[in-house]
């Protein structure tokens, strides 16, 4: 059964860059190169902090 609210991309309209992506995290998975959730929750949360971080300081910088 096919479900016509899911939307799928002609070959054309997908950038070959996101499906590299994703086939890596598909083989670190694969491979048992995977985090416990809240580890990677965690790390998400420090990367997201360290690029707001590294804007505040570029947007001081700036305005200096």
């Amino acid at each position: 059964m096919i479900n016509e609210r899911i939307i799928v991309q002609d070959a054309s309209e997908t950038d070959p860059n996101l499906l590299r992506m994703l086939d890596r995290g598909l083989e670190d998975i694969e491979a048992g190169r995977t985090l416990p959730h809240q580890e990677a929750m965690d790390e998400v949360r420090r990367i997201r902090e360290n690029r707001r971080q590294a804007r505040s300081n570029m947007g001081a910088a700036a305005n200096a």
